[in-house]
Order: C-alpha cells, then sequence, then structure tokens
C-alpha cells in the first residue's frame, strides 16, 4: 500500500430521523426542556437548550434517550408530564407504559381495554393522565401512586380530543372534556364522577378542545374545534342550585379543518389545522386577526405544543416538521392594533416563524455544502422546499426555501457555498443567493422552458467575477424530455429591482440522450460537461457551443452518476451493473473499471489529489479506492441500512457526508495519519514488552513475567511462563507452580481470572499442553472462592467447555495406567522363570 493513502475513515457524528410519521403526535413538557416523539416502535426523548437570558434564541436539540419496543408494536400516543418528569406511551398492543424520565426507567406498565390515540395530561399538579379509547371509554390515572382513580363510558365514538382542568387550591373544579368522532363534547366532574353535560355541535371528529377561567365565582369558557371546519366557543357557569351549566356563546367558521386549538387568554384564542394555517382569534369581535403565511407545500398541521405559559408554542405539520411561533405579543387585544380583522393576505399580517426544526428529511436525493463557511448542508429531499441545515452548530434545525410546486430532484452549489442550484419535477430550476444581512438564501432567479421534469443541474466551477457578489455565468441543466439546456444568468443589475428574474430563452438546447439523464458535471476549467444517462452511455460536451465532443460506451447498464477529477484529465462514471468506470479525457477510453459493489453504484468522486476515489451504492456501502495499481478497495464503510443517494467529500476527503433513502446522514473524518501513528507505537510498545518479558524469564521474576505475559494477550508467552516455572519448581511446601507465581495468580481481577480460563479451555484440547491447564486451574479453585468464581459473567459456559476434554484426559491417563500393570507383571512371570 502506498504512503499518503486514506484508508481509515471513523464515524465522528450522525443525524437521524427522531420523529417520523405514524400514530403518535410529539409531546413537550411545559418548560420546553425535554421533547418526546416516536419513530414506529421506538420512543426517542430529547433535551431542548436555551441560551440563558434570551428566550428568543434557537433552541439546540441534543438526543438524551431511545427508547425501545420490545414487542416491536407501534406507538399510538404519547404525553411528556407537564413538569417533564415522566413519559407516558401506549403502543397498538394497547400497552401503556410510564417512563421516570429523570431515572431513565419504566415504573410501570398495565394494559387497556382498547386501543388508544389520545392522551391528556393535567397542567397543574402533573399527575393526572387522560387516556381515551376507540371505544369510548376514558380512564383517569394516577401516575405517582399507580392506579387508575375514574372510568368514564358515555361517547358513541372514537375518543378524539381531551382536556384535563384543575386547580390545587380548588378542589371542587375539577374537570375533564372530551370529544369523539361523532362530534359530542362531554363535560365530566372528576370531583363527582360523573358527566355533567353533552352537546353536539360539531359534525366532525372534535380534534381540540381547551377551557379557561374568567373569575372566582366558577365561570369558565369552553372552546372546542372539529373537521367540519367550525370553531366553537361555550361559556360554563354555575346555574340554580350551583348546577354548572354549558351553553354555546359562539361558532366561527374557520375554512379549514381544526387539528388543534386552544386559548391565549380569555380574549385571544387560536386554531391550527388542515391549511397549514395558524389563526389567531379575537373572541370579542369572533374574527381571525392573525395568521402564519401560507405554504405552497400541500401540507396541514396535525398538532401545536404550547411552552412557557403559551408565550411559545411549536406546530407540528404533517411531514414531522417544527415551526416554533412567539405568540406573546399577541396574548391579549388591549391594543386596538390587534383588534383589526384580517383583510387580504398582506406580508404584514403573518406571524413570523421563530425557527423550524425538521424531525426527519425522508429520501435525501442530494446535498452540497453551502454557506459562506460551507457549515451548512443544503439538501434536495422529497419535498418540494430547499432545506439547509446547519449541521455544525445545531443539526436538527432546518431553514426551509419554498420555491418549487413539486419535488426537487437534484442541487448544485457554487465552491465559495453562496449560490444554490435547485432542479425540480414542475419543469423549473431556481439559482438562490446567500443573503449576508439575514444568513438565509432567497430566491434569484428561475428557469422556464423543459418541457419535462428537471432531473439534474449543474453550476461552473471557475469564479466568472472578481466580485463574488455576482452570480455564476450560466446554468445546465439535464430533463426527463431528454434534452440539455444552457441558461445564462442575468447580473444582479438586470433583476435589481427585488423581484426574481424569470429566464424563459437558453443559450442552446442540445437532444442529448435516449433515456432519461441522471447526472450532469462540469469539468473544473468549465471548458466541458459530461451527461450520464439511463440509455447506458456518458456524453462529453462543449461548454461553450454545446457540440458534443465525445460518447463513453462500456457500461452494461444505466448510469447513475458522472464526476470529474479536479487534478488530472480523468473522469468516474457509475452504474447499475454494479461497477465504475474510470476514462481518460485525452483519448476516452477505459483506464480502470472498479468491481466490489453488490448492487448499482449510485455515487463516486475523486479524492487525495486523483489518487483515490469513494464511492457509494445501492447495498447502503461506501468504497473507499485506490486508484494507483489495480484499483484496489482498501476500505469499506457500512453505517447505513438503505441506498446512498447522496454522498460528497470536503477538504478533498478529509471529511465524508452521506446521506440515504432513509434520511440518515452520516458524518465521517479520515483518520488514517492517526491509526498509522497508533499501530506505529502499539509495534514499538509490543516490542519493548517482549524484551521485558524475556528479561524478566533470565531473572526469575515470574509475578512480572505473569502479568506481563497476561497483558500481551499471547497463549504461547503465556504457556512458556508458566511451563518454566513448573520445569524449576523444586517440588517442595504446597506450592503448584511457586511462591511468588502462584501468588500472582492469586490476586487477579475478575476479567483476568476469566481470560486465563478461557487460555485453560484452549490448552487443554491438547494433549501435550493439558497438563499446564490443569495445574492452573487447580491453583484458581485453591485460591478463590466457588461462589466467587461462579459470580463471574461468562465462567460457567468456559468450564462446561473444560469438562469434556479433562474427562478424556483422565480416561487416557488411567488406561495408561492399566497397560503398566500388564508390563509389572511380564516382568515377574520373567523372574520366576530364572
Amino acid at each position: 500500500m502506498s504512503a499518503g493513502l486514506k484508508t481509515v475513515y471513523t464515524n465522528v457524528d450522525n443525524l437521524s430521523p427522531f420523529y417520523a410519521a405514524g400514530g403518535s403526535i410529539a409531546s413537550i413538557s411545559a418548560n420546553g426542556k425535554v421533547f418526546a416523539s416516536t419513530v414506529a416502535d421506538q420512543v426517542n426523548i430529547l433535551s431542548v437548550s436555551v441560551e440563558e437570558g434570551n428566550s428568543r434564541s434557537k433552541p439546540v436539540l441534543k438526543l438524551l434517550e431511545k427508547i425501545e419496543n420490545e414487542d416491536e408494536q407501534e406507538i399510538t400516543a404519547l404525553q411528556v408530564t407537564h413538569d417533564g418528569k415522566y413519559l407516558c406511551y401506549v403502543n397498538q398492543a394497547q400497552l401503556v407504559t410510564i417512563y421516570d424520565i429523570s431515572n431513565t426507567k419504566i415504573i410501570k406498565s398495565f394494559k387497556v381495554s382498547s386501543p388508544c390515540y389520545v392522551m391528556c395530561n393535567d397542567e397543574n399538579s402533573s399527575n393526572l393522565l387522560a387516556i381515551g379509547g376507540t371505544d369510548g371509554s376514558i380512564i383517569i390515572y394516577d401516575i405517582k401512586n399507580g392506579y387508575t382513580t375514574h372510568s368514564f363510558k358515555g361517547h358513541g365514538g372514537i375518543i378524539s380530543s381531551l382536556k384535563i382542568y384543575g386547580e390545587l387550591e380548588d378542589l371542587e373544579n375539577w374537570l375533564l372534556i372530551s370529544g369523539d368522532t361523532n362530534g359530542a363534547v362531554k363535560v365530566w366532574d372528576l370531583v363527582k364522577r360523573k358527566c355533567l353535560h353533552t352537546l353536539q355541535e360539531h359534525t366532525s371528529p372534535v380534534r381540540g378542545l381547551d377551557i379557561v377561567r374568567l373569575d372566582d365565582t366558577g365561570n369558565f369558557k369552553v372552546l372546542s374545534g372539529g373537521r367540519d371546519d367550525i370553531l366553537n366557543v361555550y361559556s360554563l357557569f354555575n346555574g340554580k342550585n350551583k348546577k354548572k351549566t354549558l351553553k354555546l356563546e359562539n361558532t366561527l367558521p374557520v375554512h379549514q379543518q381544526v387539528e388543534a386549538c386552544g386559548f391565549l387568554s380569555a380574549d385571544v384564542c387560536y386554531c391550527a389545522g388542515g391549511d397549514a394555517l395558524f389563526q389567531l382569534v379575537d373572541l370579542q369581535k369572533m374574527s381571525i386577526f392573525k395568521k402564519t403565511a401560507p405554504l405552497i407545500e400541500e401540507l396541514f398541521i396535525v398538532g401545536v405544543l404550547p411552552i412557557l405559559n403559551k408565550t411559545q408554542l411549536y406546530l407540528v405539520l404533517s411531514d414531522q416538521t417544527l415551526f416554533n411561533i412567539n405568540v406573546e405579543d399577541f396574548a391579549s387585544t388591549e391594543n386596538g392594533e390587534t383588534q383589526k380583522e384580517l383583510i387580504g393576505s398582506s406580508e404584514e399580517t403573518y406571524i413570523p416563524i421563530s425557527f423550524k426544526i425538521a424531525g426527519n428529511h425522508g429520501t435525501i436525493a442530494d446535498m452540497r455544502l453551502v454557506g459562506p463557511n460551507l457549515d451548512k448542508l443544503a439538501l434536495a429531499t422529497n419535498s418540494p422546499t430547499l432545506r439547509v441545515v446547519p449541521y455544525e452548530t445545531n443539526k436538527y434545525e432546518v431553514e426551509m426555501y419554498e420555491g418549487h410546486k413539486d419535488l426537487l430532484n437534484s442541487l448544485d452549489a457554487t465552491e465559495d457555498g453562496l449560490w444554490i442550484a435547485t432542479a425540480s419535477k414542475d419543469h423549473v430550476a431556481i439559482l438562490w443567493k446567500y443573503s449576508s444581512d439575514t444568513d438565509e438564501f432567497e430566491p434569484y432567479c428561475k428557469f422556464v422552458g423543459h418541457s419535462a421534469s428537471i432531473s439534474a443541474i449543474a453550476l461552473p466551477n471557475v469564479s466568472q467575477h472578481q466580485d463574488s457578489k455576482q452570480p455564476p455565468n450560466f446554468v445546465i441543466t439535464a430533463s426527463n424530455d431528454l434534452t440539455i439546456k444552457k441558461w445564462k444568468v442575468p447580473s444582479i443589475s438586470t433583476s435589481s429591482n427585488g423581484n426574481i428574474h424569470e429566464v424563459k430563452t437558453s443559450v442552446y438546447t442540445r437532444k442529448a440522450h435516449d433515456k432519461d439523464i441522471n447526472a450532469i458535471d462540469v469539468s473544473p476549467n468549465d471548458s466541458i460537461f459530461a451527461t450520464a444517462s439511463y440509455d447506458k452511455t456518458c456524453k462529453i460536451w462543449s461548454v461553450e457551443d454545446g457540440e458534443l465532443v465525445a460518447t463513453l460506451t462500456g457500461h452494461k447498464r444505466g448510469l447513475w452518476d458522472v464526476s470529474f477529477c479536479q487534478f488530472d484529465k480523468l473522469l468516474s462514471t457509475t452504474s447499475g451493473d454494479k461497477t465504475i468506470k474510470i476514462w481518460s479525457l485525452e483519448n476516452f477510453r477505459i483506464l480502470k473499471t472498479l468491481e466490489g459493489h453488490t448492487n448499482a453504484v449510485q455515487r463516486s468522486f475523486f479524492i487525495n489529489k486523483n489518487k483515490q476515489i469513494v464511492s457509494s451504492g445501492a447495498d447502503g456501502l461506501i468504497k473507499i479506492w485506490s486508484l494507483e495499481d489495480d484499483g484496489e478497495c482498501l476500505k469499506t464503510l457500512d453505517a447505513h441500512n438503505n441506498r446512498i443517494w447522496s454522498i460528497l467529500g470536503k477538504n478533498d476527503g478529509e471529511e465524508i457526508i452521506s446521506a440515504d433513502a432513509d434520511g440518515f446522514i452520516q458524518f465521517w473524518r479520515d483518520n488514517s495519519e492517526q491509526e498509522i501513528q497508533q499501530n506505529l507505537e502499539k509495534q514499538k510498545q509490543k516490542v519493548e514488552q517482549e524484551q521485558s518479558l524475556q528479561n524478566f524469564l533470565r531473572n526469575g521474576d515470574w509475578i512480572n513475567a505473569f502479568l506481563l505475559a497476561m497483558q500481551l494477550d499471547h497463549p504461547m508467552r503465556l504457556y512458556n511462563v508458566l511451563n518454566q516455572s513448573l520445569k524449576l519448581n523444586d517440588g517442595q511446601g504446597d506450592f503448584i507452580f511457586n511462591e511468588e507465581l502462584d501468588g500472582a495468580i492469586g490476586m487477579l481481577e475478575d476479567d483476568q481470572i476469566l481470560r486465563l480460563m478461557k487460555r485453560c479451555r484452549d490448552w487443554n484440547t491438547n494433549a501435550k499442553s493439558h497438563l499446564i491447564a490443569n495445574k492452573v486451574i487447580k491453583c484458581i479453585t485453591k485460591s478463590y472462592n466457588i461462589s466467587k468464581l461462579s459470580e463471574i459473567p461468562g465462567i460457567i459456559s468456559v468450564i462446561n467447555s473444560i469438562i469434556p476434554y479433562t474427562q478424556r484426559h483422565y480416561s487416557r491417563v488411567d488406561n495408561l495406567v492399566e497397560q503398566s500393570y500388564i508390563l509389572d507383571y511380564s516382568l515377574i512371570e520373567m523372574d520366576n522363570l530364572f
């Protein structure tokens, strides 16, 4: 192996999905510091930390615990208690689990009568847990004392929403409000254990419930929202004989399915749902006065998680993305400005999103390093939205940029990371520019002209302008209409009005391939570019005029990727035929064919100044190849369980980032030099230790010789130490080896005893070495109590494997003794003859 090759990569970090599609909505504690979510049957607990003294700073999430569900049943509902001490969840097997977060252990598990999809915890004591079943039943569980306090039946449909209200200083007003899929709302008295009222004001499932106290006389305001696009406000007050009366006061059509609603104050409430809109309602005028901006992507809000006394809210979207908004300024209608009814959809009326968190990114089709410091990852996922992840500072945060109307297929970025080009199934390509003022990207111009999905896109590698603020000179796109187009990018002065410039005319259009084009790459000097297609060919084109330069044939199946070498006239192509081919750009011939993947090879790129190449495949493996000699595979990295769609290198292969179809992103770092130094140090240490061992044996220092042989973990050296000691033993006293060595064996740690017993097990299989093995076993049993030995993990199985060979050795020795008697008898009879 040549010096200077990168052969060792360490998995230094990963970005894995912590929240995925399923039956349960995420949950968070009231202080916003404990967050829980699910991925199928796995429950994830994360800590959320915010810079002290700055409530508006972006939180940093850290994974604390992963709870695996032993029966592998999907989680259907979960709830973090208000104080953040406990996590309660239920799975499809109807098993409810109470988990102590601080002590990281399950404290209670019990089964319920029917599947459950709704859970609720009271906000004051954090001790009562309400669980709603599909059979219409509701149970109230005491978390700290571990028993069921209430069981209610009466709903004719599946329980779809719950809300517990109670105050510790007022034990008479403990209420439960429940809603079902038939549109019924019930109010239960937890003290009297009965249903107070039932109202049927909804025609679809009730998904949101809340209650707020108005005064000290026991008057309340109740809110319900359903999938019938209706928000209902009720008054709950003490009537005659102090009997509570529930009365519908107002109804407000909100023009979207309501999936969550609640009070911010007695005069302001919120609702969110089917159109992915969060709306604030002035309850005095029964009108919407604020809302979030509508999304281009077809999503909906499945839940709202209030924190910090409802001054901040997390909007949980259907793609498991969480939007944080600050509603502290909107929680009162004392300011006349906030009482204005929302008119039109001007941007000034939108509630800003403080930050966004991605529970998962779905399938990651392509990615690039972006930002002025190249410390962000731009992702093309199965979404119309461009996602940018600041992975070095807050890897769970995501910046989302809307512009496309269909899924992204590919993206590219300039080397300085200030420009991103995206290609989408909506037939449009968009160029995004970085804004240093906001530290975000914004759309600069779009390219319209393809008649089918744009499958690949590329930007130039050479900076065309002294002023880095100017955009790249051109963009090259490839489409499923089998054409390639070169586009001229307008300068900033041309589109200085602030609007997105739309380019409808390309510099040239060429019919490129007979099947879909999967990849484009531009040469380092921007003179040529290459396209890879399903038609099994790679074609080289002139950037200037779009003329065909060469056609590379040789693959047996369609091509997935093409990549130029930055330091030599080389080109790599990857194919569904499980190979990577290296081509010369001087004569356009195959130089090497790299074989080793067990499935299609998706991506490849050159590293280490063209000495090596990195590839990833549908087999979930990353391979590091040497281009010297015969193209040997030096290392295989295995950390993905699905097809690796995207992979890139940083600093000429010092770091590698890979992403797969499950949304897992792995970060690798080259540790080849450190590994070489460690190996040299180990070899040096080994030589020194072996010399020391010989010195100890020569000087008769049996204790140090034995301990060093144990440390070296070399069976033959350890055997020689014991054997020499046994030969030199004069047989005096009760010592098996000698006084020093017997004493050393009697002072071993548990792991050392187990290791020594394993060596005895190996020696005992051979007739030549079994004597030493049995001597050591005798010494161990003589030095240690049998009960102590039996407590050592794994020693029983070692002893069980020693016994059969010991019995065999005993039988053999016994037979030899028997045979010796025959010799004695023969000698005696011979003496009698004379």
